[in-house]
């Protein structure tokens, strides 16, 4: 079974497995750590990882990016135009559900796919190098996503592995990922049965490709507490490329006279080169800033400084150290009481990023600080999320670690006014109720008591009721910008009206109300359901007593003894139909289907390159050895001949059948290999014929010799049986001599008189033939039966005196009885 970590980055995505009693990393098809997270369409089939980045350039406008991000999001999110469309290529379009969609060209067809399709695409191929490196079908894993995702969001991450064929076992937020990772390895963690122990304090400050994460947490011996966690949602490494973007297209726009922001493509290119200059600069002063070709056939050359680039970034430097305030304020500790700081992420190898990092903690790059590179800052969150995966999976036994994390967007539940009974005069209804506030634990479970009104109307010819509940963040200030605070609603059905709904006031019904028992779970993902809905009543149940024992006198008299009752509560499980942001099981099977033709037909199309090739390999292969090697074994009109048919077929391969079918390419090999496998086995036997038979001369000689051995080897086999051997080889001896005097006189052109296949047959069947002669094994020698000793007499004891090193034994002798002496 599969133990699986994947931290989907929006930039890149790198796989960990737990394997070998450790954590490694998956390499990809081109033996990279780290696999772009690109999906790129043709007319012909989709790339994938790193196929999709080679096309990045060349097949521009239908090459997406950011598939994390916009996982789960409306189309008309604000934050989607103001900050991501720059970053993506292709055209983003509203999808069927209103969500985030691009509109590309397959198969020469515009097709329109979510982004949770985009997602399931990239997922199928992780799990397809993944499975090649492991030798084993991958199901189980654990993805990572930021500590801010939404519900939606997070329920499309689960609906895009899904789709992929993955169970997603938990959805682990980044900065957990990373914490457990940390943790668990550690052994010199504070003992929490230690009385006034302080526990390790440690922030993680994650910069990735497109945001900023932060985690305190509190570490134990086999446990971590996640305390409090912020984030910048829109701050990462593509800010800081944007910057040096931003500045030099000004610049080359004057030098140049150009307008770089007129051409998508360019601006791209642009973008490029910022990204390759910014990781320069993390290491040396200055880097050049090189682009050819830019824009109107213009190269474009700048020197940038790394002092420059730093003047530039400093509003973004100092955005870094607000979400590190606010997620020290929410765990209410001090960055005096923060013991490490962990980095995590590639953004924080800029230099100017952990200068102000270290500052802020009260030390510096050039002293002392409370920085720290203790994980690989590329690989930290899937190894983390491959080390969840082995603590969820049977298979895999880890050291006890708890991780307690924590629920970053309150949420609150409600339900619907008009369904509850009339309130006492001077109450109000209440409606709501947060069920999971800021830094509830995560997983964890609340359990409501509620009021169903019992309307005879809303009884109806069925006889039961239904109630909703629904849930919503309490506040869409602290989601992202244009994320809706709804989540979802859940009808609880089957609500009846049982004997003790009835409110009486003497014989008359007043009202009717139905005692619901609800249990909300916030589980492992962060994502919000009703677990279970139960319809209770108390009733009144008489006590069974025991009978009285015999003889026992009774207090009262039976006639005068009251039946004892008690109270108990019985439970009608109610039905629950849930409508969330997750796609229903019917989209869900109809993108796996759609998903499992574009895969086949991906195969399709790789399979009929793969044979193209082989037959242009052919070609090529063939023409040039007809000419050199295989010279002989042809005649010359056969070579002519069969030459001008192999430059017909390269002629056919660069024209008609530049895009023939895979059955068409397999035909073609066949009919040319018809001729040309005849003029290669003819060359084969050629080249292996002497060593076949030299093989053949030596074994036969070494049987000779083995018989004809003077030894005692064969001394028990009988001279017939060793004169059938010598016959035997001898006569294999004859056969090769008059098949290769035949094959010498034979033109090379012409069918071979003995093959190689044959001498290896003889020479078996000569093996075959000796064997069964000469392993025989040899006669048992006779053991000559030994005369019993006389017995010693009864009660003697029988010694041996052993002899010191280097004396002789001396021989046996009896031993005088002696009489039986007591001993004081």
């Amino acid at each position: 079974m599969s133990v699986v970590g994947i931290d989907l980055g929006n930039l890149n995505t790198v796989v960990a497995v737990a394997r070998n009693r450790g954590i490694d990393v998956i390499t990809n098809e081109t033996s990279n750590r780290a696999t772009p997270s690109l999906v790129s369409f043709t007319d012909k089939q989709r790339f994938l990882g790193e196929g999709a980045k080679t096309l990045e350039i060349s097949n521009f406008k239908h090459t997406v990016a950011s598939l994390k991000r916009l996982a789960g999001r409306h189309y008309d999110d604000p934050e989607i135009i103001e900050k991501e469309l720059r970053f993506i290529n292709a055209r983003v379009v509203k999808g069927d559900r209103e969500e985030a969609a691009v509109a590309v060209n397959y198969l020469n067809e515009e097709k329109v796919f979510s982004f949770t399709q985009l997602n399931a695409m990239f997922l199928a191929k992780v799990k397809e190098f993944t499975g090649k490196e492991l030798g084993i079908p991958v199901s189980d894993c654990v993805i990572s996503c930021p500590t801010w995702f939404t519900d939606s969001q997070r329920r499309a991450l689960l609906d895009a592995a899904n789709v992929a064929g993955l169970n997603c076992l938990r959805l682990m937020n980044d900065t957990t990922a990373s914490a457990l990772g940390y943790g668990i390895t550690k052994t010199d963690l504070p003992d929490p049965d230690v009385s006034k122990v302080k526990p390790r304090i440690v922030t993680f400050v994650d910069i990735g490709h497109s945001s900023c994460q932060v985690g305190v947490v509190s570490f134990v011996k086999g446990k971590l507490t996640i305390l409090g966690v912020a984030c910048d949602r829109n701050l990462g490494g593509r800010d800081f490329d944007q910057v040096i973007v931003d500045h030099y297209t000004k610049e080359f726009n004057a030098k140049y006279k150009m307008d770089i922001g007129s051409n998508a493509k360019a601006t791209f290119r642009l973008r490029q080169g910022a990204e390759k200059v910014k990781k320069v600069l993390s290491a040396n002063a200055q880097a050049p800033f090189n682009i050819e070709c830019l824009l109107d056939d213009k190269d474009v050359s700048a020197l940038v400084h790394r002092a420059d680039f730093e003047e530039m970034s400093q509003e973004m430097v100092q955005r870094i150290l607000v979400p590190i305030q606010q997620a020290l304020d929410a765990a209410k500790v001090s960055a005096k009481d923060v013991d490490f700081v962990e980095l995590i992420g590639g953004t924080t190898r800029i230099p100017m990023v952990k200068d102000a990092i270290a500052k802020f903690f009260g030390g510096s790059l050039d002293g002392e600080n409370k920085l720290a590179t203790t994980m690989n800052q590329d690989e930290a969150v899937a190894r983390g999320c491959a080390l969840q995966c082995a603590v969820l999976s049977p298979v895999f036994k880890v050291r006890d670690f708890t991780v307690q994390d924590i629920n970053t967007h309150p949420i609150e539940l409600t339900w619907d006014v008009n369904q509850m009974p009339d309130p006492k005069k001077g109450e109000k209804h209440v409606t709501s109720f947060e069920a999971f506030g800021a830094h509830s634990p995560v997983p964890s479970a609340k359990a409501l008591s509620l009021v169903r009104a019992l309307r005879k109307k809303e009884l109806g010819t069925t006889g039961t009721v239904s109630m909703n509940i629904k849930a919503a963040y309490t506040s869409e200030a602290v989601l992202p910008t244009g994320t809706k605070a709804h989540i979802g609603e859940w009808v609880i059905g089957g609500i009846q009206k049982l004997e003790s709904c009835v409110v009486k006031e003497g014989d008359r019904e007043v009202s009717s109300k139905a005692n619901i028992k609800v249990k909300a779970k916030l589980d492992g993902n962060g994502l919000i359901s009703i677990e279970s809905a139960d319809q209770t009543e108390e009733v009144v149940v008489p006590v069974e007593e025991a009978p009285a024992a015999e003889g026992e006198e009774k207090e009262k008299d039976a006639k005068d003894a009251k039946a004892k009752t008690k109270k108990i509560i019985k439970r009608y499980p109610l039905t629950i139909a849930a409508s969330t942001h997750g796609a229903s099981s019917e989209l869900i099977d109809a993108w796996r289907s759609a998903e499992g033709e574009m895969a086949a037909s991906d195969r399709l199309v790789v399979d009929t390159a793969e044979k193209r090739n082989a037959l242009e390999e052919y070609v090529y292969e063939t023409r040039s050895k007809l000419s050199d090697q295989w010279a002989e074994f042809a005649l010359e009109a056969d070579r002519e001949s069969f030459t001008k048919i192999l430059y017909d077929v390269e002629d056919w391969l660069y024209g008609e059948g530049e895009d023939a079918s895979k059955s068409v390419y397999v035909e073609k090999l066949v009919e040319i290999k018809k001729i040309g496998n005849p003029i290669a086995h003819r060359y084969m036997q050629n080249e292996e014929r002497p060593y076949a038979e030299k093989e053949l001369r030596e074994y036969i000689n070494s049987v000779l010799l083995d018989i004809q051995a003077e030894d005692d080897r064969y001394s028990h086999i009988g001279k017939d049986e060793l004169q059938k051997i010598n016959d035997e080889a001898n006569k294999k001896l004859q056969w090769i001599n008059e098949k290769i005097s035949k094959q010498n006189e034979t033109p090379k052109h012409k069918e071979p008189v003995v093959t190689v296949e044959k001498i290896k047959q003889e020479q078996n069947a000569l093996r075959a033939f000796a064997t069964a002669i000469l392993s025989k094994p040899k006669p048992k020698p006779v053991v000559e039966e030994k005369k019993e000793e006389p017995k010693a007499k009864e009660g003697a004891e029988e010694t041996t005196d052993v002899p010191m090193e280097g004396e002789d034994a001396p021989p046996l002798e009896p031993v005088e009885e002696k009489e039986n002496m007591d001993l004081d």
